[in-house]
């Protein structure tokens, strides 16, 4: 990975824009049009810098030792908060990558909590009212077990159908996000009983009407927040179905991946073998 594909990444991130505040030489990447920096990128030398909180930079530095150091353009009291990176191949690419969403983390929550709803939209508890309102977004057999496996019940979905599915999980966290005060998507999370600490997605599904705006990866990225900040997770983890394309791009923006612990499973659905990647984020 090159400093242009790093750059590319940093972009799809929820909210990303590219600036140049300090001139030609470097571009500064923003949550939200002059919002807070998390990437700056200096093609020359082939040097990016990242936000970090303390340890883990420190932990970064110690592990490759020269090639990632402290924030060169920073005061003395901030380069604990920020790493510099020459991009001389020394960090594998998978790290690169750990180091760009932790450093978007560092700067979502620097954010006031109206800011980031502004930017990511809002979560709310589901309420069974709502149930009409989500079961509209399903709109075919195929959407339906894209978006449940079938754990919800048979098809066609009836009344009372969703409802029952979340009551028999009260353990779970069921939200509706809001985007701009309107319900826009749905989506649980829940104990990964076999990690400690760790939180699984599932049920999410998106209003069809928002896709293609990047409001899926809002979502997502919202939601990343709460699991972090709020339930104290470790680990993030779900299920995807290989032909579901869209869905695999949004969860691979907000920085999941491959689990390289957990085999792909293959389901039986609709007369046809799908393929469940299972996907993790830390």
């Amino acid at each position: 990975m090159n400093l242009s594909d790093l750059l590319e990444k940093a972009l799809t991130l929820p909210a990303a824009c590219a600036e140049s505040p300090f001139g030609p030489e470097s571009i500064c990447v923003r949550i939200g049009q002059h919002g807070r920096i998390f990437a700056s990128f200096m093609p020359m030398p082939g040097w990016v810098s990242f936000k970090c909180e303390p340890n883990q930079g420190m932990d970064w530095r110690q592990q490759y030792p020269g090639t990632v150091r402290r924030g060169y353009h920073c005061p003395p009291v901030q380069q604990p908060y920020n790493n510099t990176i020459t991009m001389d191949g020394t960090v594998p690419d998978e790290v690169l990558l750990q180091m760009l969403y932790h450093s978007y983390d560092c700067a979502l929550k620097s954010l006031t909590a109206a800011r980031r709803g502004e930017l990511l939209g809002v979560l709310r508890p589901y309420h069974e009212q709502d149930e009409q309102t989500v079961l509209g977004w399903i709109d075919s057999e195929r959407t339906y077990f894209r978006w449940c496996a079938g754990h919800v019940g048979s098809w066609p979905l009836q009344p009372g159908m969703l409802n029952a599915a979340m009551a028999r999980n009260p353990q779970g966290h069921t939200f509706i996000w809001q985007w701009e005060g309107q319900p826009a998507g749905f989506l649980s999370l829940f104990s990964q009983k076999d990690v400690e600490n760790g939180v699984r997605f599932g049920f999410v599904v998106l209003n069809d009407a928002l896709r293609g705006a990047g409001a899926g990866k809002r979502m997502i990225a919202c939601a990343v927040r709460y699991a972090f900040d709020r339930m104290k997770a470790r680990s993030l983890h779900l299920s995807v179905y290989s032909n579901n394309p869209a869905a695999l791009h949004c969860y691979e923006a907000a920085g999941f991946s491959p689990d390289p612990t957990r085999a792909a499973r293959q389901d039986q659905v609709m007369g046809e073998s799908w393929e469940a990647l299972q996907m993790i984020r830390r």
